[in-house]
Parts: structure tokens; sequence; C-alpha cells
């Protein structure tokens, strides 16, 4: 089961506002650390993350 079938299942089971808070300060720091980086490569993983998380996020808000 991946983390995001996780929290899913967690926000399905009335506990969606501290799994979206959750996921949104992950979020948060990634964009922050991918504005800091300077490795070239580094950030492109960071942007690759933050297009999984965000989209996972909606996912999970998509249903409250």
């Amino acid at each position: 089961m991946t983390r995001f079938e996780k929290d899913l299942k967690d926000a399905l089971e009335e506990n969606e506002i501290e799994v979206l808070t959750r996921r949104q300060a992950e979020i948060d720091s990634l964009s922050a650390e991918g504005k800091r980086c300077k490795n070239g490569f580094r950030r492109q993983c960071i942007a690759q993350d933050l297009a999984r998380l965000k989209k996972e996020y909606n996912l999970i808000s998509e249903n409250f």
C-alpha cells in the first residue's frame, strides 16, 4: 500500500483535515527547497515530486 493510498484511506475515515494539512506542509517545504536549490538535476527531481504531491493532494481534497 502506497503512502497515497494510506492517506486516502485515513482521509475517508474522517481525518481529512490532518492529512491535507500534513501534505500541504510537505508541498510548501519542497517548494521552498526547490527555490533555494542550485543543482539543476535536484531541482528537476523536486519539481517532479511537487507535481506528484499536488496531484495527490487534489485527488484527496476532491473527495470532500
